[in-house]
C-alpha cells in the first residue's frame, strides 16, 4: 500500500469532501461513477488464484525459454496501526534461524545461529508503548504463517508446471545461476520469496553452499515501489489524480461512509481523510482473519458487512483510476514503476542475446503497488484490474517457436491477462516480443532523474 508522504500538501483542498454530511449526500454508498462497472463479485482480497497444472496449456509449437515471476507478498498483519488495538496477531509458527558466514577461504560460520521472534510485552501501565498495538507475535506489515503457506503453495504449484510438467526447471536446483530472486527490503517480501523457493524446490539442504543469492535494493534506489524520496514528482502527479474533478465527484459521493468509519475507529489525518488505504487495510486485515468488524468506543455503532463491500469498491475503483483510467496514470506509472518495468524487459532481451548464462526463472517479491502498476501499464480488463489480492502471481513466459520467432504469454493469477476493452493492443496469450517489448517502452523513463524533476 502506498506510504502516505506529502498529503498534508493537500488536506485542505478536499479535507472538506473527506468530513461533509449533509442530505445531499447519499448514504446508500453505491458509486455514482458511471464508468465503474466491475464485476468484483467474485473478488477474494485475501487469496489469490495460483496457475494449476490440470489447466495450464503450452504454446501450441513452442519451447519455453525463460520466465519472469513478479509476485505479491503474501497475507500480513495491518500496515496502518489504528487505536484501539484489541486484536492477536500470531506469527510464530515458522522459525527464523539466523547465523553470518564468512567468505573467506575457511568458510565457517562467523556467528551464533539465532532464532529471530518478535517480542509484544504485556502492558503494565508504567513503562512501554505495547498498548498502542496488538498482542501477540506480529510486527507491523509481518507476514503472517498464512502468508507462508499462501507462498508455499503458489512455489509448489508452479513446480507442478515448471519441473513437473514441462521439464523446464530442475528437479534438484544444483546451479543456482539458474535462478534469479529480488525482493523489496521489506522482511515481507523477503519471507514470501523464501516460502516460495521453498515449495519449488522443498528438498533443498539449509548449508551455506546450498544458499540461493537473493537480492535487494537499498530503499532509496528501489525501483519495484513508489519511491517518492527518489522521486517527489511522484507525489506531485499522484495528487493532481486525487484532486481532479473526477476524482473528488467520486470522493464526495462517499464521504458520508468515511465520516461514520473514522467515528468508529476514531481516526483523523491524511491517512483517514483522503484517501481509502487506511480502511481497506484496517477492515480487510480483519476480514482475512474472521476477527469481526470494529465497533465505536462505547458499543453503540459497529462496522457492517455492507460498509466493508462498499470500502472494496471504493479501493478498485480507486486502483483502477490511478493506475490506469486517470489522463495522468501514464505519467504516474512510469514514475512509480517505470524502472522496473525497464528491468524486466532488458533481462528479457539480455537471455535472447545470449548475456544471462544459465538463467532460466527471476522472481520478483514485491507489493500490490508492484503488479497494480504494472497491470495498469499493460491495460488489464476491469475484472483483473481489480486490487491485487495476497499471494498475486504475474507471470511472463518467453516461447521460441518452430520457425524461430519467439512470443510472450502473460499469465496473471493463473489466467491469460486479458485487456481493457477498447485497447486490446496485443493477444497476450502469444504476444510477438518485439511487439511487447515496445509496447513496454511506453512506460519506461528514457531518463528517470529528468522525469521526476519535470512532472
Amino acid at each position: 500500500m502506498k506510504a502516505i508522504s506529502a498529503l498534508a500538501i493537500v488536506a485542505a483542498h478536499i479535507a472538506a469532501f473527506a468530513t461533509a454530511q449533509s442530505s445531499s449526500v447519499s448514504t446508500t454508498y453505491n458509486t455514482d461513477i458511471s464508468s465503474y462497472n466491475f464485476d468484483d463479485s467474485t473478488f477474494n482480497y485475501c487469496q489469490a488464484n495460483y496457475p494449476s497444472s490440470t489447466s495450464y496449456v503450452p504454446v501450441a509449437n513452442a519451447t519455453l525459454e525463460f520466465v519472469q515471476t513478479v509476485v505479491r507478498h503474501g497475507d500480513r498483519t495491518p500496515v496502518i496501526v489504528s487505536p484501539r488495538q484489541d486484536l492477536t496477531w500470531s506469527c510464530d509458527k515458522y522459525s527464523e534461524n539466523i547465523y553470518l558466514k564468512s567468505d573467506t577461504a575457511s568458510g565457517v560460520s562467523s556467528s551464533a545461529l539465532v532464532n529471530q521472534k518478535i517480542e509484544i510485552p504485556a502492558w503494565n501501565g508504567k513503562y512501554g508503548y505495547s498498548n498502542q498495538l496488538w498482542k501477540g507475535s506480529c510486527n507491523v506489515g509481518e507476514l503472517t504463517d498464512i502468508g507462508k503457506a499462501q507462498h508455499e503453495s503458489l512455489g509448489a504449484q508452479l513446480r507442478s508446471i515448471y519441473v513437473d510438467k514441462l521439464n523446464f526447471l530442475p528437479y534438484w536446483l544444483n546451479k543456482t545461476s539458474q535462478v534469479y530472486v529480488r525482493t523489496t527490503h521489506y522482511h515481507r517480501t523477503k519471507t514470501s520469496a523464501e516460502s516460495l523457493l521453498g515449495g519449488i524446490w522443498p528438498f533443498r539442504g539449509i548449508t551455506a553452499d546450498m544458499a540461493i543469492p537473493m537480492y535487494t535494493y537499498p530503499a532509496e534506489i528501489e525501483t519495484m515501489d513508489v519511491n517518492s524520496d527518489a522521486c517527489p514528482a511522484t507525489d506531485k502527479v499522484w495528487m493532481d489524480i486525487i484532486s481532479s474533478d473526477s476524482y473528488q465527484t467520486f470522493f464526495k459521493g462517499q464521504s458520508a461512509l468515511m465520516s461514520k468509519l473514522a467515528g468508529i475507529l476514531d481516526v483523523s489525518g491524511p491517512t483517514w481523510t483522503m484517501v481509502w488505504d487506511g480502511y481497506a487495510d484496517t477492515l480487510f486485515t480483519r476480514k482475512c482473519h474472521s476477527k469481526g468488524f470494529p465497533c465505536s468506543a462505547n458499543g453503540s455503532v459497529c462496522v457492517t458487512a455492507a460498509d466493508e463491500d462498499q470500502v472494496k469498491r471504493n479501493a478498485n475503483y480507486d486502483w483502477a483510476y490511478k493506475y490506469r483510467d486517470h489522463p495522468l496514470a501514464k505519467t504516474y506509472t512510469r514514475l512509480h514503476v517505470g524502472s522496473f518495468i525497464g528491468t524486466l524487459r532488458d533481462q528479457m532481451q539480455d537471455f535472447v542475446a545470449g548475456k544471462t548464462g544459465a538463467l532460466k526463472l527471476a522472481v520478483y517479491s514485491g507489493h500490490d503497488t508492484t503488479i497494480g502498476p504494472i497491470l495498469g501499464s499493460l491495460k488489464a480488463g476491469n475484472r483483473q484490474m481489480l486490487w491485487p489480492p495476497y499471494a498475486s502471481n504475474l507471470i511472463f513466459e518467453l516461447w521460441k517457436k518452430k520457425d524461430g520467432s519467439r512470443v510472450v504469454r502473460v499469465l496473471f493469477n493463473g489466467e491469460v491477462l486479458q485487456l481493457q476493452e477498447g485497447n486490446q493492443w496485443c493477444d497476450l496469450s502469444a504476444c510477438p516480443l518485439d511487439t511487447f517489448t515496445a509496447y513496454l517502452g511506453n512506460y519506461i523513463p528514457s531518463d528517470i532523474t529528468a522525469e521526476c524533476s519535470a512532472a
